[in-house]
């Protein structure tokens, strides 16, 4: 018997909404269930562009029960090589790269550090040195500087793809201004970085600061459509935004999805285009796959950082604490390990896992279109504690 009031019937009571059901949602009905979300506040009114019309949401398959049998990706404890600013050997980019299936397996790295959040808000410097340290144990380079030259030119447009559908629950800011600041060490302009989502409202309502053409790092929405892709499911367009960067960052928070499982470096590009309401039938398979497989993602993404100090496994708006960011340069294998930690949160509080694990087919697809591995026993993960 699970008593009354307590966390665990609290989520079990919790409403879980898929992007669409969110946005779809009449003014009156989110507006009420927001007033129950704990820590939740009206976000502030932006001017921004409309947010695209949403379709019903699709009819979530049955989860089985019990769970199917999976296997969680088995973590090496590791100390990465301490920081150095010693002459560095020039590094290739593609070398850096390569993940499954060019190389035998494809490393994730989570680091964590349990004294991240500096009361409400994760403290900046901490989190740019899990940034550092991720860095170092992703490449085995002690200079993590040089990484971040090699990755990216100086005179490039770089394009940091955060997460703000839910207010409460997004990419942290700090971890997306971390990027930005390792950018700009690296020699990127700050003007020619953009941290990105589709509204300014959405933006604003997550902790951004907008910043559209001013000095300094530049955080806006969409200003339009741009090119277009042909799926299975739909034809969408990408975000002007997307056609106009050199590179890309991705770094999503993972969270729980009732039309995908799980949602983490791959389903969030269902943000980088107008209409996303159109692919979330079956589960959101083959699209999710199939956008991640288009050029204006997969040629342009250099690196994937998972904004896991907090991860959502139940009410979006409602995260809990996991004091890790995830780097990869394989977004399959980066979700794949994000789906455990979502795993292992939902069965410590004695809920249901099964559609996390069934209703993730896009990463098996994901895998065929060979953009990374969902193979537990093709990803090496490192774990690396700072404290």
């Amino acid at each position: 018997m699970v008593p009354k009031g307590s966390k665990k019937e609290k989520h079990r009571e919790g409403r879980v909404f898929s992007r669409r059901t969110f946005l779809g949602l009449s003014g009156g009905g989110l507006a009420a269930w927001l007033a129950g979300c704990r820590r939740a506040s009206a976000p502030p009114t932006v001017t921004s562009p409309p947010v695209p019309t949403m379709d019903p949401p699709p009819t979530p398959l049955p989860s089985p029960s019990p769970p199917p049998t999976y296997t969680p990706v088995q973590a090496t404890a590791t100390t990465p090589p301490p920081p150095t600013s010693g002459p560095t050997p020039t590094l290739d980019r593609a070398t850096l790269m390569t993940h499954w299936p060019a190389t035998d397996v494809s490393r994730v790295v989570a680091v964590r550090h349990e004294g991240v959040w500096d009361g409400p808000e994760p403290d900046p410097a901490t989190v740019l040195d899990m940034l550092d340290a991720g860095i170092r144990a992703l490449t085995d380079i002690p200079d993590e500087q040089a990484v971040w030259r090699a990755l990216f030119d100086p005179d490039e447009k770089v394009l940091l793809k955060v997460n703000c559908i839910a207010y409460n629950g997004p990419t942290q800011p700090a971890v997306a201004y971390a990027v930005a600041q390792r950018l700009q060490d690296a020699g990127v302009l700050a003007e020619n970085i953009l941290i990105f989502d589709r509204t300014d409202n959405e933006l604003t309502a997550s902790g951004y600061t907008l910043n559209d053409g001013g000095a300094g790092v530049q955080c806006h929405g969409s200003r339009g459509d741009g090119s277009e892709a042909v799926l299975t499911q739909a034809s969408v367009r990408f975000y002007q935004e997307i056609d106009a960067c050199d590179a890309i960052v991705n770094t999503p928070i993972p969270k729980q999805h009732s039309s995908a499982g799980v949602s983490g470096a791959l389903k969030n590009h269902y943000g980088s285009v107008n209409r996303p309401s159109a692919l979330h039938g079956n589960w959101c398979d083959p699209a999710i796959a199939e956008l991640n497989a288009q050029p204006n993602v997969r040629d342009k993404t250099r690196l994937i950082v998972g904004a896991a100090l907090n991860v959502s496994p139940c009410d979006w708006n409602q995260p809990e604490r996991e004091n890790a960011l995830l780097l990869s340069f394989d977004p399959v294998a980066l979700d794949t390990v994000g789906r455990d930690i979502l795993v292992r949160h939902r069965e410590a509080l004695g809920l249901d896992t099964g559609y996390l694990i069934d209703g993730a087919r896009h990463l098996a697809t994901a895998q065929a279109l060979e953009l990374g591995t969902a193979d537990a026993t093709l990803i090496d993960l490192h774990e690396v504690a700072l404290s």
